[in-house]
C-alpha cells in the first residue's frame, strides 16, 4: 500500500498535468495567436518580478516555515494546548513576519521607481506602464505562498496543486479569451491576470482553514529566547538567500528583456521555450512538497542516514520523470512549433529549449540539496552559495546574451546550474556524507539514450498530429519497457502492485 504522503504526491502530479494541458492550450494556441511576443513577454515578466519582491517580503519564510514547523506542530510529543492555539500559534507568527516584510517591500519598491523604470525603458517600455500593478500582484503572491507552504507542512499537496495548476490557469484562460474576442482591452486584461492570483490566494486560505483551524491565538511564552534568536539569525540569512536564489533562477529572463535588442519580444520567444521546459519540472513540484517536511523532520532528529535515503529517492525519480518528458518534447520539437499559430515567430527558441532542458535536468537531480542544507547546521553556507550563484549568473548572462541572444541566456543558465549545484553537493558530500547518486541512477542515462534512439527509427508521418503521437508513444513505451526489464523502480512497482503481470512484481 502506498503511504498517504505518496498518494498526495501522485494526486498532486496528476492534477498538475491537467493544469499542463490547460496551460498548453492557453500558451500555444491562445497566446501565440492573439498576443504579440512583446505582450507575452510582459505577462511572463510581471509574475517573475512579483516573485522576486515576494521573496524579499517573505523574509526567508520560504525556507524557515519548513525548518521551524516541526517545533510548533501539534503531535503526541507536543500536544495541542488551548492557550497556545492550533499548532502552538504558528499561523500568527508567520503572518506577523509576512506583514512586516510586505510593508518593507512596498516601501522599497516605491522608492526605487526611477532607477527600475530607467533600467527597462529602452528595450521594454511596456513594463513601465504597469510599474505599480506589480505591488498587488506581489501581495497576492506572498499571501498565497504562506497559505500554500503551511498546507504542505500538513502533507496535503493535491488541492494546493489544483489551485496553482488548474484554477489559476482556467482563470487566466478566461481573461485571455475575453481579450482575444474583443470584450476587454489590453490593460484590463493585465489587471484581470493579476486578479487571478488574488482569487487563488483566497482559495488557498479557505482550503487551509478546512484542514486546520485558522486562529491567531498564540502564547508568547511558548517561543523560547533560544528559538527566537535562532529564528532571527535564520531569517536574516535566508531573506538574502531566498531572494538571491530566486533572482539567479530568473536572471536569464530579466537580462533578456534588458540586454537583448528585442526587449520584451525576445522575452516572449524565451517564454515559449521556458514554458516547455517548465513541463519537465512538474513531478518535482509535487515530490518536493512532500519530501521537504520529511527531510526537516529527519534533520530535527539528527537522522543523517534518513536524510540521505530521502535525497537519493527524490533525486532518482525526479531525474527519471524529467528525462522522459525532456526526450518526448525534444523528439517532437518541430511538430510543436508546426502546430502553433504563428509558430514561425517562436521557432528560434528550439535550441533555447534544449539547453534550458539540460539545465533543468541538473536542477531536478540536485535541487533537494537546498532543503538538506537549509535544515542542517550548515545552513549559513547558503549565504556564500547564493553570492556565488548570483555572481556567476550575472556575469554569464552579461557576457553571453549580447553575443548569442536568447541562446546565450539558456547557456548561461546551464553553466550556472552545473557549477552552483556542484558546489552545493560538494559541501554535502564532504561535511555530511550525503549525496543523491546511486547505481540505478547511473543506469538511467543509457536507458534514456536507448529510448531516444528508438525515435530515430521512425519515418515521418504525413500528419503532424499523428507524427507527434507516434513519437511520444514509442519513446514512452520503450523507456517503460526498459525500466520494467531492469527492475530499478521497486517503489513505483509497489504502488502499482496488483496492476502489473506477476513476473514484474517479484
Amino acid at each position: 500500500m502506498a503511504s498517504p504522503a505518496a498518494k498526495e504526491s501522485i494526486l498532486g502530479t496528476i492534477v498538475t498535468y491537467i493544469g499542463v494541458g490547460i496551460g498548453f492550450l492557453t500558451t500555444f494556441f491562445i497566446l501565440a495567436k492573439f498576443l504579440t511576443p512583446e505582450e507575452i513577454g510582459l505577462t511572463r515578466l510581471l509574475p517573475e518580478l512579483a516573485t522576486q519582491l515576494s521573496g524579499l517580503g517573505m523574509l526567508g519564510m520560504t525556507y524557515s516555515i519548513s525548518r521551524y514547523f516541526p517545533f510548533f506542530k501539534d503531535s503526541p510529543s507536543n500536544p495541542y494546548r488551548a492557550e497556545d492555539g492550533p499548532n502552538h500559534g504558528f499561523l500568527y507568527y508567520v503572518l506577523v513576519v509576512g506583514g512586516i516584510g510586505a510593508l518593507t517591500m512596498v516601501l522599497l519598491y516605491v522608492l526605487a521607481r526611477d532607477p527600475l523604470t530607467a533600467l527597462y525603458s529602452k528595450n521594454s517600455p511596456l513594463l513601465s506602464d504597469f510599474y505599480y500593478a506589480i505591488i498587488p500582484l506581489t501581495l497576492f503572491t506572498m499571501g498565497w505562498t504562506i497559505f500554500e507552504l503551511y498546507t504542505y507542512q500538513l502533507l496535503k499537496v493535491a488541492v494546493p496543486k489544483g489551485i496553482k495548476e488548474v484554477l489559476l490557469r482556467l482563470l487566466q484562460l478566461a481573461v485571455y479569451l475575453f481579450y482575444a474576442f474583443g470584450y476587454i482591452d489590453f490593460p484590463t486584461m493585465v489587471w484581470g491576470f493579476i486578479g487571478s492570483f488574488g482569487v487563488c490566494m483566497l482559495a488557498s486560505g479557505v482550503y487551509l482553514g478546512r484542514i486546520t483551524p485558522l486562529s491567531l491565538r498564540h502564547n508568547p511564552s511558548y517561543v523560547s529566547m533560544e528559538m527566537r534568536r535562532g529564528f532571527y539569525r535564520y531569517t536574516a540569512l535566508y531573506t538574502l538567500t531566498s531572494v538571491g536564489i530566486t533572482l539567479a533562477g530568473r536572471m536569464d529572463l530579466f537580462m533578456v528583456a534588458f540586454l537583448d535588442q528585442g526587449g520584451l519580444s525576445s522575452a516572449g520567444v524565451y517564454t515559449m521555450a521556458f514554458y516547455m521546459v517548465s513541463i519537465i519540472e512538474i513531478p518535482m513540484r509535487a515530490i518536493l512538497s512532500i519530501a521537504s517536511p520529511k527531510i526537516a523532520e529527519a534533520a530535527k532528529e539528527q537522522d543523517t542516514q534518513r536524510v540521505g535515503d530521502i535525497y537519493k529517492l527524490v533525486a532518482f525519480y525526479q531525474l527519471l520523470a524529467g528525462l522522459l518528458i525532456f526526450i518526448m518534447i525534444w523528439v517532437n520539437i518541430d511538430n510543436i512549433f508546426g502546430i502553433m499559430p504563428n509558430g514561425e515567430q517562436f521557432e528560434q527558441g528550439k535550441w533555447v529549449f534544449f539547453y534550458l532542458g539540460l539545465a533543468k535536468l541538473v536542477e531536478l537531480t540536485l535541487t533537494c540539496s537546498h532543503t538538506v542544507v537549509s535544515t542542517s547546521r550548515y545552513y549559513h553556507w547558503n549565504i556564500y552559495y547564493t553570492c556565488c550563484v548570483l555572481l556567476m549568473s550575472f556575469l554569464s548572462t552579461l557576457f553571453l546574451i549580447p553575443w548569442l541572444g536568447t541562446m546565450g541566456a539558456a547557456l548561461a543558465m546551464l553553466l550556472t546550474n552545473i557549477i552552483s549545484y556542484g558546489l552545493q553537493q560538494l559541501l554535502l558530500s564532504v561535511k555530511m556524507r550525503v549525496h543523491p547518486f546511486s547505481r540505478r541512477m547511473l543506469l538511467l542515462i543509457p536507458l534514456a539514450f536507448l529510448a531516444w534512439g528508438a525515435d530515430r527509427l521512425l519515418p515521418s508521418a504525413s500528419s503532424v498530429w499523428i507524427d507527434l503521437f507516434l513519437r511520444s508513444a514509442v519513446v514512452g513505451v520503450v523507456l517503460l519497457a526498459l525500466l520494467l526489464f531492469m527492475r530499478i523502480t521497486p517503489e513505483l512497482m509497489g504502488m502499482l502492485e496488483g496492476k502489473l503481470p506477476a513476473r514484474f512484481r517479484k
